[in-house]
């Protein structure tokens, strides 16, 4: 588990049933970010034990409530070696919308990639956003992140979207840590 004074990070659990069905079923969330629809609770649990699958996936939950208030994932590019991606990752992160503008996001996020980076020995952390998605491109930017390059990418939910990405190095991450409020 990962920690702070206001907030903690934990793997998923059955428990976060109701909070994957909430997700995917506001609309925000799925232009925003890609969330995938959910209608129902067959439909969380599916995409629940996704996540449980995955080691670095953690609900983002409020110390003094254990209210989960949103999720970071910490995905794998590649594991082969002619990929040369080992050892890097792609963050992705939603934050329930009446959390925004409150610094959670980014104390989670400081927790992960200091995690990343010190213990895992990551060298590179990539994040992407949808182009309608400004908030995204701004708190990247905040967080240190260098915009990168476009992609075009099909989604099942929005016809054609286009995707921006941007890079975090252990240098640059250095650098931008201790300037974060």
């Amino acid at each position: 588990m990962l920690e702070n004074q206001r907030i903690y990070l934990r793997p998923f659990t059955d428990a976060d049933l109701n909070f994957i069905l909430q997700l995917g079923s506001d609309d925000l969330y799925r232009q925003t970010a890609g969330f995938a629809a959910v209608h129902n609770l067959d439909e969380a649990h599916k995409i629940l034990r996704i996540y449980q699958q995955h080691p670095n996936d953690y609900v983002i939950c409020l110390q003094e409530t254990h209210q989960q208030i949103g999720f970071v994932e910490l995905n794998e590019r590649g594991i082969d070696e002619r990929s040369q991606l080992a050892d890097t990752r792609e963050v992705g992160f939603i934050l329930l919308k009446e959390f925004w503008n409150q610094g959670y996001m980014t104390e989670a996020l400081k927790l992960v990639f200091d995690y990343a980076f010190i213990e895992m020995k990551i060298s590179e952390i990539w994040a992407g956003h949808y182009e309608n998605n400004q908030r995204s491109a701004h708190f990247l930017q905040k967080m240190g992140f260098d915009y990168k390059y476009d992609v075009q990418m099909p989604f099942p939910f929005i016809e054609q979207a286009n995707e921006k990405y941007y890079l975090l190095t252990l240098s640059k991450w250095q650098r931008f840590r201790d300037k974060l409020r």
